[in-house]
């Protein structure tokens, strides 16, 4: 597979030219950055532009080849993560029709942004049980049909949009999912973030393979792949709308730099290469198998990991009850230890694995949790839950998104914040999930909610 992209940023570095354009470093400076500044370039002669509607130049080529890798009707890079492709894929859902989607609750607080941007109402579908992280949120066919079933047909919504890997690493049936979208004839929007390496396993549990109209993976998650490079995808399946190259890129650049960095584009377009190769995914197969039996090994230590027939294979997650430290506290020991984790909170650690981790990192992580658990101050429980849960309500929604995220605000103790509107979506970050939305009015239960995540102010309506 050819690389355009880096193909062309190489003969420029190699020409030596003189550099009579931006970045100010004039592919110099600093020395510390030598190695890539020599790369990082500005949209010159010959080096297309990102969101360019034109059917030719370098970047377009490259964009071609990972469509032709992910079977997409348009792959459409971005430079700014999935956040960039999340409010593409709204834009492009919502334009010409009503701005109401119907959306799971655990969404990414760049879909929040994005709705108080495009000025897009939610119908939040909530979890019906309790749960142990705001995270994780089942959604099955069945709760999705009713729930677009209890609309009118002119009422109803131009979009579904479900997070799925969600933090942990659970997965939703986006099959059943879409054919139950496809029946209301809405279009399935889906945040792949997490998940970009799903099209090359084995069974292809990619979300685009399985009838989601359109979705964002954030390539530098899970891929070889330089931080912030990510794909918005347009399904073949679609309504021929989205499939308008062209309308993509227009849509994309109403909410993107035109300075997008070439280095990330570099990566993506290497990625291309990587991914081709039947190397890739023998060893991505691999490690999935290795990593069944690394979980196995971590339990047999003592710890409970998060082991469903839904989770995503390249995630372990570390539950922490009984173990007389909270997931904060383990990820600190292991810090200590020279190992970082993704992400704690009080009941679990989560790591993610690439092909890219090897056997000695393994052995490491095994050797550090043997330590850990040595010192432990009480015995592990074989308990294989994150804590008693706790049930998400929904809240008085006494203002849109936009106008709460637009309006005056003053920062308050959550205590005083009984019966306030909140403005800025609240989350911790990561996973940047909102426990309060823009909008909402905060209640008992949200309060009580802030306080077990140690958020102790907020912000709301003047």
């Amino acid at each position: 597979m050819k690389t355009p992209i880096f193909d062309f940023l190489n003969e420029y570095k190699n020409k030596n030219s003189i550099r009579f354009h931006m970045p100010g470093h004039k592919g110099i400076g600093p020395v510390e950055l030598s190695a890539v500044s020599k790369y990082d370039i500005t949209e010159i002669t010959g080096a297309d532009f990102l969101f360019s509607t034109s059917n030719e130049g370098i970047i377009c080529e490259s964009e071609k080849n990972a469509e032709k890798l992910f079977d997409s009707a348009v792959t459409a890079y971005s430079t700014e993560g999935s956040t960039l492709a999340i409010k593409t894929m709204l834009f492009l859902a919502v334009k010409g029709r009503r701005r109401k989607v119907l959306a799971a609750r655990n969404v990414h607080k760049a879909f929040i942004n994005a709705c108080a941007l495009i000025d897009i109402e939610v119908d939040w579908l909530y979890p019906k049980e309790a749960i142990s992280s705001l995270c994780s949120m089942k959604l099955s066919a069945f709760d999705l049909d009713n729930a677009l079933a209890s609309y009118k047909n002119e009422e109803l919504p131009s979009a579904v949009y479900v997070t799925t890997p969600d933090y942990l690493g659970n997965m939703l049936d986006i099959k059943s999912l879409s054919e139950v979208c496809k029946r209301y004839n809405i279009p399935l929007l889906v945040d792949n973030a997490h998940g970009a390496y799903l099209n090359f396993l084995s069974e292809n549990l990619h979300p685009l393979a399985n009838g989601a109209d359109m979705c964002c993976d954030s390539a530098h998650k899970t891929l070889p792949c330089l931080t912030g490079g990510a794909y918005l995808h347009i399904s073949k399946n679609t309504r021929d709308e989205y499939k308008s190259k062209a309308n993509v890129k227009e849509s994309m650049q109403i909410f993107a730099t035109t300075s997008p960095s070439y280095l990330i584009l570099e990566s993506l377009d290497l990625c291309n290469k990587i991914l081709e190769d039947k190397d890739y995914s023998d060893r991505l197969n691999k490690l999935c198998k290795r990593l069944k039996k690394l979980k196995e090994e971590i339990r047999s230590i003592g710890f409970n990991v998060i082991n469903n027939p839904y989770s995503e294979p390249l995630k372990i997650v570390i539950l922490t009850n009984g173990l007389g430290i909270n997931g904060k506290e383990l990820l600190c020991s292991l810090e200590k230890m020279n190992i970082y984790c993704e992400y704690a909170d009080i009941s679990a650690v989560i790591l993610m694995i690439s092909p890219d981790n090897n056997e000695n990192d393994f052995n490491a992580l095994l050797s550090a949790l043997k330590d850990i658990k040595n010192s432990a101050k009480e015995k592990i429980s074989s308990d294989n839950a994150f804590d008693d849960g706790f049930l998400i309500h929904p809240a008085e929604q006494k203002m849109s998104i936009r106008d709460a995220l637009f309006s005056k605000a003053e920062k308050i103790s959550v205590d005083d914040a009984l019966g306030r509107i909140c403005t800025s979506p609240v989350s911790i970050c990561p996973p940047c999930i909102p426990l309060a939305v823009s909008g909402e009015v905060f209640d008992k239960n949200t309060i009580n909610l802030l306080k077990k995540y140690s958020i102790f102010s907020v912000n709301v309506v003047q």
